[in-house]
């Protein structure tokens, strides 16, 4: 009888060592596809951690090097303290999110070039501002989520969005508007995104889900 129960015993620690640990949560699907809207800019910026449930702040290496071109985006003056960014994005930014980089068109900018290089923009700097803890979790994903919404009801697929956003870009700083966040994305870089298989964009339904869908966000 001993011996059973410490055979037993043993069998179970070591089934309790080498158990598989559960995994943190992964966003749900609505919340990372909002996300995938900034793909682009976070390639060009290389931002570590940006779709990542567990990465809930940046590095101070990272604030520093992003600072004050979020700041400059967001239309906020670089001198501001972090509860100023705060006060101002609490009181300003679900009002006045869908005229970012949209205020400042000039005669003979392609509309939906425009747009699409918007909601990549908009994405990007929310995403950011929640990892510098600008924003309120609850704020942020209510903004990206509307901003992927708007994206959705404007474009057709994930290449017709790439498509507009890449013309987008180039016609936004043709007219010497500033994008320190950004680089060109070329063809090549496009393709890769799309790529069946291998692109982050190639495999994900460009309508679902929706992304107002009214279920509860997770």
């Amino acid at each position: 009888m001993f011996l059973l129960f410490a055979v037993v015993v043993s069998a179970w620690l070591l089934w309790r060592a080498f158990k598989p640990r559960s995994a943190k949560p992964l966003f749900s699907q609505r919340k990372h596809w909002s996300l995938l809207l900034a793909r682009p800019m976070a390639d060009a910026m290389e931002v570590e951690g940006f779709y990542s449930p567990a990465c809930d702040h940046f590095t101070e290496q990272a604030q520093t090097i992003l600072r004050a071109a979020l700041l400059h985006q967001a239309g906020i003056r670089s001198h501001c303290n972090d509860e100023a960014v705060r006060s101002h994005f609490s009181a300003t930014l679900e009002r006045q999110w869908f005229s970012l980089d949209l205020q400042a068109l000039v005669a003979g900018d392609e509309p939906r070039a425009a747009m699409a290089f918007a909601c990549t923009r908009v994405a990007f700097l929310v995403r950011c501002a929640l990892l510098m803890r600008w924003l309120e979790p609850d704020l942020a994903w209510r903004v990206l989520l509307l901003n992927a919404q708007r994206a959705q009801d404007c474009f057709d697929s994930w290449e017709d969005f790439g498509t507009a956003y890449k013309l987008g870009r180039e016609q936004w700083v043709a007219a010497f508007r500033v994008d320190s966040l950004g680089e060109a994305l070329h063809e090549q870089h496009l393709r890769q995104l799309l790529a069946p298989g291998s692109g982050a964009w190639a495999d994900i339904p460009w309508r679902s889900p929706a992304a107002l869908n009214p279920v509860l966000a997770g």
